[in-house]
């Protein structure tokens, strides 16, 4: 897992429809954001960028540019609208309390601060594990 601050933009690449990251294991990339708030949405987390954040003006960058190679190898993308990051919801996503303890997605309220680690895969963002930040 590589936090949004440490990624080198020029060390990913897309293969087989999936985001690849040179020099880790298994290239694989799974991205930690930085704390930021998230709306629930059915299936999915919605993640507020604010304009006035470095850190976050960084991070909606690395998921831009991540947008952009989806599109150079004609591959749809669904993760930037309105400013807002997607992230989707599978069964393999995990979400944790502020004690680290594991909980249910529903137990997430309507909008709550959060981290997450996510991957991407056939142009969507899917969710790894997320924990909520008081």
């Amino acid at each position: 897992m590589l936090s949004y601050k440490k990624i080198n933009l020029m060390k990913m690449y897309i293969q087989e429809e999936n985001l690849m990251y040179r020099d880790v294991f298994l290239d694989t990339l799974l991205i930690k954001s930085p704390i930021i708030i998230a709306e629930k949405g059915d299936n999915c987390l919605i993640l507020k960028i604010n304009n006035y954040s470095e850190n976050h003006d960084n991070f909606m960058n690395v998921c831009g540019y991540i947008n952009t190679l989806c599109s150079i190898n004609k591959i749809n993308t669904d993760i930037i609208t309105n400013n807002s990051i997607i992230l989707k919801k599978t069964s393999l996503s995990k979400f944790f309390d502020e004690n680290k303890n594991e909980v249910s997605f529903s137990k997430f309220k309507k909008t709550q601060k959060v981290i997450c680690s996510f991957n991407c895969v056939s142009g969507s963002f899917f969710i790894s594990q997320c924990l909520l930040i008081n």
